[in-house]
């Protein structure tokens, strides 16, 4: 545990290393009150690895009403975590676990959210985000309420299942972003893994011009590489400031399609100047793996000035 506070007392605010016992002690000196200075001039406060309940989190966190900095990490809790901290700018929260968890911030000076471990995730606007990284990886996504983004620089996604209208609404309430991280394995609501529908490369790209970074992953790629996009483009139709793209291809599936998909990526993307292509996990024992991966080389060596390959 680790807490910076400002004016208390002569040795000042920072304590690391503490034992379990002393930290349960002092949560519950703040929680309950007994030391509600103390909470009050606290600025920073992490706390790592502890089994907390939620209504010890949720007291703790209300007994520092003037924290800016706030990190939770490999906390074991589960159920609703409600944080309202009018100053806080950058939270971490880090919970472990498989059970369902939601969170429901409430600070309008948020700019930094990263969350790990939740199901359920409901931003209550207001908020000044700047940096978002939504994360699970056991167990699903089911929803994610953000509102608007129109602050958004950075946006990552990960997990091995999302529900696709958890997916959708992120996406389109981040209009703005500027560099996209999307390793998303499977979609569904329920246990049955799912493919992701298809994604309209041109819709995409339309609704996020401000995109200049773009890390795509598996079979969030495969949803990008239809044909139904690419039948009709419209000459007109351009990226305006892609500069980066890393996308991770895992199956030599649709073959044709992922090479269509890559050839317009760097056709379209007007101010691109690097892609990389990374070869995940991918069968060398089939033809269909070899011959997709030949084709690839190919695509590399006529762009050889922006493309690569690992």
């Amino acid at each position: 545990m680790a807490m910076e506070c400002d004016d208390w007392g002569d040795g000042g605010g920072d304590m690391n290393a503490v034992p379990d016992g002393v930290v349960q002690h002092i949560l519950s000196m703040l929680s309950n009150g007994r030391d509600a200075a103390a909470g009050r001039h606290l600025r920073v406060l992490e706390i790592v690895g502890a089994p907390l309940r939620d209504t010890a989190i949720t007291e703790t966190v209300a007994a520092c009403p003037n924290l800016t900095d706030l990190s939770l990490l490999g906390c074991d809790c589960s159920g609703d975590v409600s944080i309202q901290l009018p100053m806080l700018q950058r939270c971490r929260l880090d919970f472990l676990g498989g059970g369902n968890c939601s969170l429901l911030p409430s600070a309008p000076r948020l700019e930094s959210l990263e969350a790990q471990g939740f199901t359920w995730i409901s931003l209550r606007g207001g908020h000044n985000l700047r940096r978002l990284s939504i994360a699970k990886s056991t167990g699903r996504v089911y929803k994610v309420d953000t509102g608007r983004l129109p602050d958004l620089e950075y946006l990552s996604l990960r997990g091995v299942q999302w529900s696709w209208a958890a997916v959708s609404s992120v996406l389109q309430c981040a209009s703005e972003v500027k560099h996209l991280v999307m390793k998303i394995e499977f979609c569904g609501d329920f246990d049955v893994l799912q493919p992701f529908p298809e994604i309209d490369l041109v819709d995409f790209f339309n609704g996020h011009p401000k995109l200049t970074k773009f890390e795509i992953h598996g079979a969030m790629f495969a949803a990008l590489c239809q044909k139904n996009s690419l039948k009709n483009l419209d000459s007109r139709f351009c990226i305006p400031c892609l500069e980066e793209l890393l996308i991770t291809v895992r199956s030599p599936l649709n073959a044709e399609q992922k090479l269509s998909t890559l050839e317009s990526l760097v056709k379209y993307s007007v101010r691109l100047q690097s892609m990389v292509i990374r070869i995940s996990q991918m069968k060398n024992c089939h033809d269909a793996a070899d011959d997709f991966f030949e084709e690839i080389c190919k695509f590399k060596y006529i762009n050889y000035r922006k493309v690569r390959i690992e």
